[in-house]
């Protein structure tokens, strides 16, 4: 009997699940079942008791059934994917992290807790300003792909600002090792990629030959590169299923 391929889509700081609209379609057309979460304090979600990302990852298991064959996470959602599989080893069978934010390298945590911040603000300040900034730094994206950014700053809980460093801290190679299942990922080739070094040639160390494929494009490589995004998902979850 085959079983149909399930994949949960978890996105990033400020963002929400409408972040996924182009890339989740098109993996329902290949065959897979397709689960979208919005993180505590994002998509209109309180923030509520959440304060780490063990914390978020606890509530996503809450929110979303196991049995996955994979949990894509892109930025944040990529550490709350891998402390997911680690808190709960048959959640998934595999898990693909897109652009995971290193935190070794020149941007310290509190720098980025206040960029977000910023961010936030700015969007709900002026809105269509915001979008226009959006499309200038991303001349490839549609509206939508701007909206969908705006609309997930815009729902994001303001508690996440105040948050401290320690909330947001963590060692990507060390959450891979540490991983129960097969890891994946799919990292921006662009400058302002969050996959910084010593993170990005340690984990091409780290994993099998393949398991690092970089992609054209900013820090949201689904909206940048969705064919190449959805290859790779597709091409990560049939080999886990062989």
């Amino acid at each position: 009997m085959t079983h149909q391929r399930s994949v949960l889509l978890i996105h990033g700081m400020s963002s929400s699940q409408s972040t996924w609209w182009r890339v989740g379609p098109e993996l329902e057309s290949r065959g897979w079942e397709v689960a979208t979460v919005d993180l505590a304090g994002h998509g209109g979600r309180p923030l509520g008791p959440v304060r780490s990302v063990v914390d978020l990852a606890r509530d996503v298991a809450a929110l979303c059934p196991a049995g996955r064959t994979v949990v894509v996470g892109h930025s944040l959602g990529a550490i709350v994917a891998l402390e997911l599989v680690t808190l709960f080893p048959d959640y998934a069978q595999g898990v693909l992290l897109e652009d995971p934010p290193a935190l070794r390298g020149d941007r310290p945590a509190d720098d980025i807790a206040e960029e977000i911040g910023r961010e936030v603000i700015r969007a709900r300040t002026d809105p269509h300003e915001a979008i226009s900034a959006i499309l200038a730094g991303h001349p490839g994206w549609t509206r939508r792909d701007a909206r969908s950014v705006l609309e997930g700053r815009l729902q994001t809980d303001p508690v996440l600002a105040t948050l401290s460093p320690g909330a947001i801290s963590w060692n990507l190679t060390t959450l891979v090792r540490a991983s129960p299942v097969p890891v994946s990922v799919v990292a921006a080739s662009g400058t302002d990629s969050a996959l910084v070094e010593p993170d990005r040639g340690e984990l091409r160390r780290l994993l099998p030959p393949g398991r690092v494929i970089e992609l054209p494009g900013s820090h949201h490589v689904h909206l940048d590169d969705p064919d190449g995004w959805v290859e790779a998902v597709d091409s990560f979850g049939s080999a886990l299923t062989e």
